[in-house]
């Protein structure tokens, strides 16, 4: 029996967008239905009807979508052969945005289509499929984990999760103070290409947005030292050096000579010298190799451990010019 969704939910305009919050949460709800079958040593063939049916189960107890009104789940409906893009009743935004996050694990290399043949008949209700034949060698109705997904789904690391980008960038853009923008628009560019596997173009960009924190970092230094002094200080010690290296260390001395008593007693003097600094230089000189090349290749684990620890750099650092954003208005 197919189980008609006619006046179960409230209508949502199909136009009506996805929060920043709830992105993450859809990603990470999608994400959980694979992550399951990968740690139990399954790669597939998973009915992509199924996987979806699940991930908005996991939306209800996670208070996205609201609970039918008749208390039925989503694993509980049968797709109706008519609808070629069902939602199940789901609110039409979350839905799309279902879909595209799983068509984002096909794209990733997470994912890879199945074979017609592949299909299993428990997962297909009974039935044949009705859009593809038995010699079909690519059916996207049914897919299978990748050995990258395997490893990408079982990594007990904690490194970030190359599936959620909004969950990664919320660490950023609800910082206090607010990011730099233009720092924000290479760590956006940088995370979208490390997502699609190019770790060149991740570490360049990342090594892009580094600087410009160290810039926005340099500028407040400036504005807090005061003019004439802090101005002389940047344009003739910090600005006219000839690298990054000699830049940060000219703001690395002065900021401690000025200002170590004030940074210990807010517990960022140890932090910076220690994580953001090793931060620095371990990004910097990643980018060196590839500027520079010395046929030096990066992993997947290595890349994800640099946007990793680029958090904490980033917080300490907008500790510090929060600090220094003090001193200017109290002095």
């Amino acid at each position: 029996m197919v189980h008609r969704e006619v006046g179960l939910w409230m209508q949502t305009s199909p136009n009506e967008t996805v929060s920043d919050t709830d992105r993450s949460v859809v990603r990470d709800a999608v994400l959980d239905t694979f992550a399951k079958r990968a740690k139990a040593g399954k790669r597939g063939p998973f009915a992509v009807d199924r996987l979806f049916r699940e991930s908005c189960d996991k939306l209800v107890d996670a208070h996205i979508i609201p609970p039918r009104l008749d208390r039925s789940h989503f694993m509980d409906l049968n797709p109706d052969q008519r609808d070629h893009h069902p939602d199940f009743g789901a609110p039409t935004h979350i839905a799309r945005f279902v879909r595209q996050v799983l068509w984002e694990l096909y794209l990733q290399g997470i994912l890879a289509p199945a074979s017609a043949r592949e299909r299993p008949e428990r997962e297909s209700h009974g039935r044949a499929p009705h859009s593809a034949p038995p010699f079909s060698c690519l059916y996207l109705d049914y897919c299978v984990l990748t050995q990258y997904g395997l490893d990408i789904l079982t990594d007990t690391t904690n490194r970030i999760q190359v599936h959620d980008p909004d969950g990664y960038l919320a660490n950023f853009l609800n910082a206090d103070p607010q990011p730099d923008p233009e720092m924000m628009r290479y760590l956006e560019e940088c995370v979208s290409v490390f997502r699609g596997g190019h770790f060149l173009a991740t570490i360049v960009l990342l090594g892009i947005a580094s600087e410009r924190l160290i810039e926005v970092l340099a500028e407040n230094l400036r504005d807090t030292l005061g003019d004439p002094r802090g101005t002389e200080w940047f344009e003739k010690r910090y600005r006219n050096r000839r690298d990054i290296s000699a830049r940060f260390k000219a703001l690395s001395a002065t900021l401690m000579g000025e200002y170590a008593d004030g940074l210990n007693r807010e517990k960022l003097k140890d932090a910076f010298n220690g994580v953001v600094t090793l931060t620095f230089d371990q990004i910097r000189n990643a980018r060196n190799d590839i500027a520079h090349p010395s046929g030096r290749e990066f992993t997947w684990n290595e890349v994800s451990g640099f946007l990793h620890n680029y958090v904490q750099y980033f917080i300490y650092a907008n500790r510090t010019i929060a600090f220094l954003r003090v001193i200017q208005k109290t002095g």
